[in-house]
């Protein structure tokens, strides 16, 4: 099903009844206004959930972020402390990352801080946060305060990542672990499943909740249909050898050589079969049909309970798992060298994008529309990365994201984004960005962003965005493309649609963008909505600014789910209640702005 939610108050007034979950094969999206039957609080104040005939419910959101919620982030005691010099200061700060990083961890896992004290710090090539324990910290996120200036401009050599932490690992299965779910259908929100066996397993255990992606699930959304894109493609080179052979092309809006795949298992003849190319080689169909065991995901979790051969788990599943499309299985895994509790904050991160200009030290205006070749992402928690925190940061200029966060539990809180230099086009201005899972964005400003809010492809989930807000927004906020899962959008506002739907063959195939994602108390001028075959997605107390009445109790979804799971006190680690009571009026933006701009 697709809704489209407009300013119109004649729409606006058919969608005030009480609707009900309402899941079958087709996909489903709930809308409600006013009030709601999805999700509601009781006699004692928790929230009810309303649950469909095949038990699939609104999963609970609040394992999100650091630990889960359960732990505040840490004021880490600080270890080294270093002021700006003259010059290219990246080596001596990867030093100082480096020696805390060889510190002993205390029993929380913590080693040290670095301190750049307050000043202007040229730093002209990638720093790398390798350690668990490490926390790299300023005295300041506005101008006045603790600036980095990712330097250079001009050649390709300067598009990179200003500050990376950890690296892209993924996680390593144990097969003889592997235990089949033998339910026909765990539903969505479910805390619990039957394994074939559990022996060997015990409370406490980590495990990978595994779903496949068959090609009867793809058939059944239709994602072996995808309509054709064809393009100009230029600059073509073939690879033979090596780790990622394939053909490597150039096609306009997008910086650097794309690939089209050889497939590990085909011959190079078969490859050059399939390859959706014109005959004179100058025109090639974009579009990438999904494939089986391309959209396979693995969520972690931990068991909380067994009971004979039923596994529970601590947070939700948020995709069904049907014996009609592979079921699922349970693992054990490993994260070598994974990092954990690294934290960034009170930082002031700029890129210098162009000649600069008087009054424009990093680049002259004119060009923040066209400049390419400068610092791309200011902040990247890669995939290997858990228990991670990015808080009270200030970045400007960046032409991809401040921050992208695609490891476990990360959280992303009350950061500014003040703009981009970039082209507006694909693969830029995506301010903040999840890619991992059980991951929360809170408190974050944006300005001039292309995708604000955004979620990337094969996004596990479940992830947070909750009260955030977009300026100047420049498109669409939402699961962006190919298969977000479970994701809650809660009192986010942005000046363009936001959306979770099947966006075609946008892009090389985007399809499916999202599933089970929550829009709850958000503000835009519409809602582009759909659910695949299987998925539902829910439009609850959401509309355009100027629709009255809209609003439901609770006044945001994740922190009342979070009080239900672990009581006021966790709430009260993450927002003040003047920023709860205030939820929907963005009151604290002004004040953070203005630090954030040194006014």
């Amino acid at each position: 099903m697709f809704w489209k939610m407009r300013r119109r108050r004649d729409l606006a007034s058919g969608l005030l009844a009480l609707l009900p979950i309402v899941a079958s094969a087709d996909g489903r999206v709930v809308v409600e206004r006013g009030a709601s039957r999805t999700a509601f609080p009781g006699d004692d104040g928790r929230l009810v959930y309303a649950v469909d005939a095949r038990g699939n419910r609104l999963p609970d959101f609040s394992f999100v972020g650091y630990h889960g919620g359960e732990r505040a982030i840490p004021d880490v005691p600080v270890r080294v402390t270093l002021h700006p010099v003259e010059g290219d200061n990246t080596a001596a700060i990867q030093a100082a990352i480096d020696r805390v990083g060889a510190m002993p961890a205390d029993e929380d896992g913590l080693r040290g801080a670095v301190l750049l004290a307050r000043g202007r710090y040229r730093v002209e090539g990638s720093l790398h946060i390798r350690h668990s324990g490490v926390v790299l910290r300023g005295e300041g996120a506005g101008p006045d305060g603790t600036v980095l200036v990712a330097s250079g401009y001009g050649h390709p050599r300067y598009r990179r990542t200003f500050i990376r932490v950890g690296d892209n690992a993924r996680i390593q299965v144990d097969e003889a672990s592997r235990r089949e779910i033998v339910d026909d259908f765990v539903p969505i929100g479910a805390h619990s499943f039957t394994v074939a066996s559990a022996e060997g397993y015990r409370v406490g255990d980590r495990v990978a909740v595994y779903r496949p992606s068959t090609a009867e699930w793809i058939r059944a959304i239709g994602m072996d249909r995808i309509p054709s894109n064809w393009r100009p493609i230029r600059d073509l080179r073939w690879e033979r050898e090596g780790d990622a052979p394939g053909l490597y092309y150039r096609r306009q809006g997008l910086a650097g050589h794309q690939r089209y795949p050889k497939r590990p298992d085909e011959s190079w003849e078969d490859f050059m079969e399939r390859l959706p190319i014109s005959e004179d080689r100058t025109r090639m169909d974009l579009t990438r049909q999904w494939e089986p065991g391309t959209y396979d995901f693995y969520f972690e979790r931990t068991i909380t309970a067994i009971d004979g051969n039923r596994i529970t788990i601590d947070a939700p599943n948020v995709h069904p798992l049907d014996a009609a499309f592979g079921g699922g299985a349970i693992y054990r895994y490993e994260t070598p060298d994974r990092v954990f509790e690294v934290g960034i904050e009170d930082l002031y991160l700029v890129a210098e994008f162009a000649e600069p200009a008087p009054g424009h030290p990093y680049g002259h205006p004119r060009e923040a529309r066209r400049a390419e070749n400068h610092a791309w992402h200011g902040i990247r928690l890669q995939r290997n990365t858990e228990n991670t925190w990015v808080r009270n940061v200030t970045g400007n200029y960046f032409g991809w994201s401040l921050v992208s966060a695609s490891g476990t539990r990360a959280t992303v809180t009350d950061c500014v984004s003040l703009g981009h230099a970039s082209r507006i086009a694909g693969g830029r201005r995506y301010p903040f960005m999840i890619n991992g899972q059980l991951n929360l964005v809170q408190r974050c400003v944006t300005f001039e962003g292309r995708h604000e809010f955004v979620n990337q492809s094969r996004t596990a989930g479940p992830n947070v965005f909750v009260d955030c807000i977009g300026f100047d927004s420049r498109s669409n906020a939402g699961p962006h493309h190919r298969y977000a899962i479970g994701n809650l959008y809660d009192n986010v506002r942005s000046e363009r649609p936001m959306e979770s739907r099947n966006r075609g063959r946008s892009g090389t195939g985007h399809g499916w963008a999202g599933t089970q994602t929550c829009f709850y108390n958000c503000v835009a001028p519409r809602f582009l909505v759909g659910a695949p075959p299987g998925g539902i997605s829910w439009v609850i107390g959401s509309g355009a600014e100027d629709e009255e009445d809209l609003r439901v109790s609770p006044p945001s979804l994740y922190y009342r789910q979070l009080q239900d799971r672990l009581g006021e006190a966790a709430v009260d680690r993450l927002a003040t209640p003047a920023q709860r009571s205030g939820m929907g009026t963005f009151d604290w933006v002004e004040e953070r702005v203005r630090a954030a701009r040194g006014q």
